[in-house]
């Protein structure tokens, strides 16, 4: 059933946010570029613009697969607007955190879908995190070879990064996203009424990964970031401001994504600290979030492109200056995670080729090296070796000399 929409149209281009305005119930249209390429509806206080977009296609049942906590927080309004557009639904809880980005978890899940008589004609929504609609996603791809998902991320990370691509995985015993597929969602969609209720942390996180755009794609935006950061609380936007933010952070990569929809060649960049991030991430069990594990590893990037060459002391030292200083976002390695521990898992990523490990590494701010067209470049391990075991060291000394110069 066909449904009117008041919504608008948006590029990725920088004059596209001029005169941009995120009233409530908006909604905005983004599209993505992916391949194939899902239209993300995003806007501020929404969701009654949901039920509209899911009867625009044929369905039998709805299935809202979400996590304990948000179906406590918003579980009745989501249901209670399926029930005004006459979808039939069901719920299913499932754990939400990196823990459980798991094969048990997916196990879990798709027998839960299948036994609630789940059909190619459903149509699964995942709604939380990156961790639960990655697990959603790939459930959604492997059950009868595909049922059709919609993915609505409550995450700053989610709404700005995660969803932003169709890969679909679960994390194995030897670390981050080894098992998984390509899969696209029938559509995303935001609301960032959602987003009030993230921690601290979370938002941290997710802006972490919108300055590494700007690191690998566009050093002009670094000022908007700076100015963002000094004038306003990050624990308490208002929501139209929260919106803005998230706006632009999704316009940068969504410019990045435009320019390589296969995600296989310049959008590569997008991995620029994930290598070690990942690593840091999977050895904390998740107590360190993403996007601070991701910042960690964008400084030890930074170290190694210095340590070759190309970067500059200067340069280094904005990675840490924008991480460490604007954000407030510890940059050390914890003490129980070492050298060699973030080396072996570093060589099951699946960035490793059979020349070697492959590294996203920045020639210049706004800039990454690209000897062989895939925008990374194998690096000696002693030499990474090298800069992890000498980074806590660095990231101590540049915070004394940022003090010093303080006072």
């Amino acid at each position: 059933m066909a449904t009117n929409m008041n919504y608008s149209t948006h590029t990725t281009a920088p004059e596209a946010a001029e005169g941009v305005t995120f009233e409530p119930g908006k909604l905005i249209r983004f599209q993505t570029y992916l391949q194939p390429d899902p239209t993300y509806y995003f806007g501020c206080d929404v969701l009654e613009h949901l039920g509209g977009l899911l009867n625009c296609h044929e369905h039998d049942k709805v299935f809202l697969v979400t996590n304990e906590v948000l179906n406590r927080l918003y579980g009745d309004s989501i249901t209670d607007m399926l029930t005004r557009h006459n979808i039939k639904h069901e719920v299913i809880t499932i754990p939400d955190s990196e823990h459980d980005k798991r094969f048990a978890t997916l196990e879990y899940l798709c027998d839960t879908l299948v036994s609630r008589f789940v059909t190619k004609g459903s149509i699964i929504i995942g709604f939380g995190g990156g961790c639960l609609t990655n697990v959603v996603g790939l459930a959604s791809a492997l059950i009868f070879r595909g049922i059709r998902y919609v993915e609505i991320p409550t995450t700053f990370m989610g709404v700005t990064d995660s969803c932003l691509s169709n890969k679909q995985a679960v994390n194995g015993a030897h670390g981050k996203n080894q098992y998984g597929t390509y899969y696209a969602p029938l559509f995303l969609f935001a609301d960032t009424k959602f987003l009030r209720t993230e921690s601290l942390p979370g938002r941290k996180s997710a802006i972490a990964e919108g300055i590494k755009n700007a690191f690998i794609n566009d050093a002009s935006l670094l000022p908007y970031y700076q100015r963002v950061l000094a004038d306003a609380r990050l624990d308490n936007l208002d929501l139209i401001t929260l919106t803005e933010l998230a706006y632009n952070v999704i316009r940068s990569k969504l410019e990045i994504l435009r320019q390589d929809p296969s995600e296989k060649l310049f959008a590569m960049a997008l991995e620029y600290g994930h290598t070690f991030g990942h690593a840091i991430e999977f050895f904390s069990d998740g107590a360190i979030p993403h996007g601070i594990a991701v910042a960690k590893g964008m400084c030890i990037a930074a170290e190694i492109s210095r340590e070759l060459g190309y970067l500059t002391q200067e340069e280094v030292d904005l990675h840490y200056s924008m991480f460490g200083g604007s954000l407030g976002l510890d940059l050390t390695i914890p003490s129980s995670i070492s050298p060699s521990d973030i080396l072996d898992t570093v060589l099951a990523d699946n960035k490793k080729t059979v020349k070697g490990v492959k590294y996203v590494i920045l020639e210049r701010i706004g800039k990454c090296l690209n000897p062989d067209g895939d925008f990374q470049v194998c690096v000696d391990p002693a030499l990474v070796r090298k800069v992890l075991t000498l980074h806590n060291q660095r990231v101590e000394a540049h915070l004394a000399l940022t003090q010093e110069k303080g006072a």
